[in-house]
């Protein structure tokens, strides 16, 4: 994985990144072409087989690009074979508890003793001769994101965020307005939410990342100490685009 990528989270960079829904990793190298500093391969939400990932993990570090995957559930299983694969991290939906924090750290780091062992895999270079040098760096370098989405974390934002290899609270506030039975991401609940979530964040020293819909939002989201921004998607990109070029097209035409 490229180095320094979670030192870089849990110093309080500013890091901009995107989700990638289309299964592709042809997709990986064009991102990697942009200058974002991150991207989060969508598996809960898009269609992902483990071939199709494994060789977007491939492009992400034949890229230089740090490379996430937002997992389906907790399954140890599949966070295991992510990082396996060369991922930089895991990105896991719905931790609304320090000990479901601390079960997924279990399936993400060696140390824990439970997650499986092998390393012959990409991330092990296929045979690594030293083990024990393998695993410490595996545990020193990969990245663990718990999404902050629900109501039932906000009772427990500052436990989550003082487990200690969580390196960052990343808020889906569309997901959070649902769970707080609200319509609007706008909605003050769902605002005093992301502050709440900030500031347990601030502190316990975690990093808060937050999902965008515009750059126009980041001045206002960094003012209350969110310095992870995840702006759209690759699929969003390509709607705003050839809408773009379908209204100037027909302006052109109209004069």
């Amino acid at each position: 994985m490229p180095e320094g990528f979670r030192v870089a989270v849990r110093g309080g960079q500013t890091l901009l990144g995107v989700f990638i829904k289309t299964a592709s990793h042809q997709t990986v190298e064009v991102i990697a072409r942009t200058g974002l500093d991150f991207a989060i391969i969508d598996s809960e939400h898009a269609p992902f087989d483990p071939l199709t990932l494994d060789r977007m993990a491939l492009a992400g570090r034949a890229a230089g690009l740090p490379l996430l995957a937002r997992a389906p559930d907790h399954g140890a299983a599949f966070i295991g074979q992510a990082l396996d694969m060369g991922l930089a991290g895991i990105v896991a939906p719905h931790v609304d508890s320090p000990q479901a924090a601390e079960r997924l750290l279990a399936a993400a780091k060696f140390d824990r003793g439970q997650r499986g062992f092998s390393p012959s895999t990409r991330a092990g270079d296929y045979g690594v001769p030293d083990a024990r040098a393998y695993r410490e760096t595996a545990d020193r370098e990969s990245t663990l994101w718990c999404q902050i989405e629900d109501a039932a974390a906000l009772a427990h934002l500052d436990a989550i965020a003082a487990v200690e290899d969580i390196d960052c609270l990343f808020l889906g506030r569309a997901d959070l307005a649902l769970s707080l039975g609200v319509d609007s991401q706008g909605d003050p609940k769902v605002v005093e939410a992301v502050r709440a979530t900030a500031q347990a964040g601030a502190r316990h020293g975690r990093a808060v990342g937050i999902y965008i819909g515009s750059p126009a939002e980041i001045a206002d989201l960094a003012a209350l100490g969110i310095t992870v921004f995840v702006c759209g998607s690759d699929q969003s990109w390509l709607i705003a685009e050839g809408r773009r070029i379908r209204r100037e097209a027909g302006a052109a035409v109209v004069r």
